[in-house]
C-alpha cells in the first residue's frame, strides 16, 4: 500500500516505523490520578523540577542545532525559552497547583488555553508562538509523567522511518540521526519549520501524508520517497531491493571547496546564508564560494539593547575575517512588527508584513540605520570584499533615501550597494532598479507570499504557497530578464531546493545563497545540469498555466541532456 503526501526533503530511506508524538490527554489524567494525594509543597517541588528539565534540555538542543547547522534555526529552538519565563503561562499554572490540581493537568490546561488564546489573535508573529507554548506545555508535561514524546525511539537500533502526526521543531532536532533515516507525518506543510529542517538535517521527509499512521502498524518495513512525496508500506521484496539500492545511492555529498561549473562549463557560484561567525565559519568548511546574505539582525536580537557603532563594526569585521577573503553580503538591519528587537521602540501593527519593516524601520529610526552604516563602511575599509543590500526595496524613492543617508554618514563609503527583491512592486521596477544598484538578490520566501497572498506559516494554504507557482516562476524570469547586466542572485529557500537549481540556471541565475549545510548537494547538483536544457525546460516550464503542469514537466528531469 502506498499513502501519498507532500514532498519537503528529498531523498529515499527505508526502515521499520516507529511511531512518535504528543502525550495523549490520557497518559496525562492517568498520571495525575497516582500523583494525587501530595502536599502543594510536594506538588510544587514537581513542577519546578519539571520546568528546570525542559529548560536544560532546551537549550542542550539548541547547542546542538548550532552546532549542527546554524544560528536561524538554534534561534526557533531558543525562542521557546521565553515560554517557560512568561508570567502569562507559568503563573497560572502555579496558581493551580497552589490551589490543589495536579501539576500534570494544571500544566495541560492552561498550556491549551495559551496557545488556543495566541492562535486567535491577528498578529502572525503571536500566532506562531501558539506552537512553542504548545511544545514547551508538552514537553514539561512529559517530564511530570517520566514519558518523552519521543519515547518510542528509546533503544532503537537498525534503520528507523519516524511517523507522527506532526513534529515540532524540537522533536525533530532530536532526533537520533544515527537510527532515523526519514520522517512522514500527516500533518504540516512544505514551509513549515520541521520541514524545513529536516532539509537542512538531509533526512528524506514527507508531510501532509494523511492516513498513513492507520494504514501502518508500527514495526512494519516502509519505503519513503522525499522526492516523490510516497510512503509504500510493506512493499514487495524486489521494491524494497531497489529502494534500498537508490538510497545507498544517494550518499552525503562530499565537501567542494572550489566554484562549480554545470556539464557544459557554465559557472555557478554557491553561496551561503549566515547569522552568526560560526555559520560563517560552518559555510566555508561546507565549501561555500562565499556569504551571500548575512542577517545582520541577529545581532540586534541577540543583544541586550541596541549595539552602538563599535560593537556593530567589531561584529562585521569578524565575520569577515571568517569568510577568509571571500566575499561577504551584509542585509541592512531586516526586522518590524513581527520580529521585536530589544532597545527598538516598535508601534503594534494589525499587518506586520505589509507594515513598517525593512528599509521602512531603519529609514524612520535615522540613530540606528546611520550607525549600522557607518560600521559597515568601516568594515568595507578593511575588506574589499563586502557589499550591503536593503531589505523590503519597493520603489526608488527608498533607494533615493538611503543614498542621501549614506552621503550624509560614510560620503567615501567602498562597499557595492544591493536591493532586495522581494515585493512585486520591486520585480515590475526591476530594469529601473537595476540601474540604480551594485547588484540585487531575489528573496524569494517573501516575493512568493506577496505575490501569491499566502503566509508560508500558514499549514491551511500550503496547496497555494509554492515558490513552483507559474506566477512565480513568470516573476522570476522578469526580475532576470529586466535586471540585464546587473548581476543577480538568488537567497531564498527556492535557491537550496534540488528541483529548482536547473529551472534558476535555465533562468540565467548564476548566483544562489543557500543555507550552509545544503552547499555541497547543490554544487554537486549544478555538476549534473546541462545549461542548454535547462534554458529549453525554463521555457517550457514559464508556458505552464497550472501549478500541477509545472509538477509534471518538473517530474520529467527536464535539466539533464
Amino acid at each position: 500500500m502506498i499513502v501519498t503526501g507532500i514532498p519537503v526533503s528529498g531523498g529515499i530511506a527505508v526502515g521499520r516505523l516507529v511511531v512518535v508524538g504528543a502525550l495523549m490527554p490520557t497518559d496525562v489524567d492517568s498520571v495525575s490520578v497516582s500523583e494525587s494525594g501530595g502536599s502543594a509543597e510536594e506538588r510544587m517541588t514537581r513542577l519546578v523540577a519539571a520546568v528546570a528539565a525542559s529548560r536544560q534540555e532546551i537549550s542542550s538542543i539548541a547547542a546542538q542545532t548550532r552546532q549542527r547547522i546554524g544560528s536561524d534555526p538554534a534561534a526557533i529552538i531558543e525562542a521557546q525559552l521565553l515560554v517557560l519565563d512568561d508570567p502569562e503561562w507559568w503563573e497560572p499554572i502555579r496558581d493551580e497547583v497552589l490551589g490543589g490540581a495536579e501539576p500534570t493537568t494544571a500544566v495541560r490546561s492552561v498550556t491549551e488555553a495559551v496557545a488556543e488564546a495566541l492562535a486567535s489573535l491577528d498578529d502572525p508573529y503571536l500566532r506562531e508562538r501558539s506552537a512553542d507554548v504548545l511544545d514547551v506545555g508538552q514537553r514539561v508535561a512529559g517530564h511530570l509523567v517520566g514519558r518523552s514524546r519521543t519515547h518510542a525511539l528509546h533503544g532503537q537500533t537498525g534503520d528507523v522511518v519516524v511517523a507522527a502526526h506532526e513534529l515540532t521543531p524540537t522533536d525533530t532536532l532530536d532526533l537520533d540521526l544515527d537510527v532515523v533515516r526519514g520522517i512522514v507525518t500527516e500533518a504540516g506543510a512544505r514551509t513549515s519549520h520541521a520541514a524545513i529542517l529536516a532539509r537542512q538535517l538531509g533526512i528524506p521527509a514527507v508531510v501532509g501524508a494523511v492516513g498513513v499512521l492507520e494504514a501502518a502498524a508500527p514495526g512494519v518495513v516502509v519505503v519513503l520517497d522525499g522526492d516523490a512525496g510516497t510512503c509504500e508500506i510493506d512493499p514487495e521484496p524486489h521494491a524494497l531491493d531497489l529502494a534500498r539500492a537508490r538510497s545507498l545511492g544517494r550518499a552525503t555529498p562530499s565537501v567542494i571547496t572550489q566554484s562549480v561549473t554545470t556539464r557544459d562549463g557554465v559557472q555557478v557560484h554557491v553561496l551561503a546564508n549566515a547569522s552568526s561567525v560560526s555559520d560563517v565559519e560552518r559555510a566555508v568548511a561546507e565549501g561555500a564560494d562565499g556569504i551571500g546574505l548575512y542577517r545582520t539582525e541577529f545581532l540586534f536580537m541577540r543583544s541586550d539593547g541596541l549595539p552602538d557603532e563599535a560593537t556593530q563594526a567589531e561584529h562585521y569585521a569578524a565575520v569577515a575575517e571568517a569568510a577568509g577573503g571571500r566575499p561577504v553580503t551584509f542585509r541592512t538591519l531586516d526586522v518590524g512588527g513581527d520580529k521585536p528587537v530589544p532597545g527598538l521602540k516598535m508601534d503594534p501593527e494589525e499587518n506586520p508584513f505589509l507594515g513598517v519593516r525593512g528599509i521602512r524601520l531603519t529609514l524612520a529610526n535615522r540613530p540606528v540605520f546611520d550607525a549600522q552604516l557607518r560600521a559597515l563602511a568601516r568594515t568595507s575599509d578593511a575588506f574589499p570584499g563586502v557589499s550591503v543590500m536593503v531589505p523590503m526595496v519597493s520603489g526608488l524613492e527608498e533607494l533615493d533615501d538611503v543614498r542621501r543617508v549614506l552621503q550624509d554618514v560614510a560620503p567615501r563609503v567602498a562597499f557595492r550597494l544591493g536591493a532586495m527583491v522581494e515585493v512585486p512592486s520591486a520585480a515590475l521596477l526591476v530594469d529601473a532598479l537595476a540601474r540604480e544598484v551594485d547588484f540585487l538578490s531575489v528573496g524569494t520566501n517573501d516575493l512568493t507570499a506577496y505575490l501569491l497572498a499566502a503566509d508560508r506559516g500558514n499549514r491551511h494554504l500550503h496547496g497555494l504557497y509554492s515558490e513552483f507557482h507559474p506566477a512565480v516562476l513568470r516573476a522570476l524570469h522578469l526580475i532576470r530578464d529586466g535586471a540585464k547586466e546587473t548581476p543577480v542572485s538568488v537567497c531564498g529557500e527556492l535557491a537550496g531546493d534540488p528541483r529548482a537549481t536547473g529551472l534558476l540556471i535555465g533562468l540565467g541565475y548564476r548566483q544562489l545563497s543557500v543555507s550552509g549545510p545544503l552547499v555541497p548537494a547543490v554544487k554537486e547538483r549544478i555538476r549534473t545540469i546541462d545549461t542548454a536544457a535547462a534554458e529549453r525546460a525554463a521555457e517550457e516550464l514559464l508556458r505552464a498555466r497550472r501549478h500541477r503542469d509545472v509538477d509534471a514537466i518538473l517530474e520529467s528531469r527536464p535539466f539533464e541532456a
